[in-house]
């Protein structure tokens, strides 16, 4: 998989937290851990596009946030 591939995928995790984090059905307390997960992802979003961060640590780290929530 490309990097840039991998950026997409990324960003794609990203805006998924953007929409949970807007759904109605997540108490207050849930709402504010994907808040932080948000700005520490959008953080570490911006490492990665400057290639400050390894893309497949993040990738792997975001993916697993994502199956947490599920």
């Amino acid at each position: 998989m490309t990097d840039e591939r991998k950026l997409e995928l990324i960003k794609d995790y990203i805006d998924d937290i953007k929409d949970y984090k807007q759904s109605q059905d997540w108490p207050i307390d849930k709402k504010l851990h994907l808040k932080r997960a948000l700005d520490a992802y959008l953080d570490l979003y911006k490492d990665a596009e400057e290639g400050r961060l390894d893309l497949d640590l993040l990738h792997e780290n975001i993916t697993s946030f994502m199956y947490m929530l599920q």
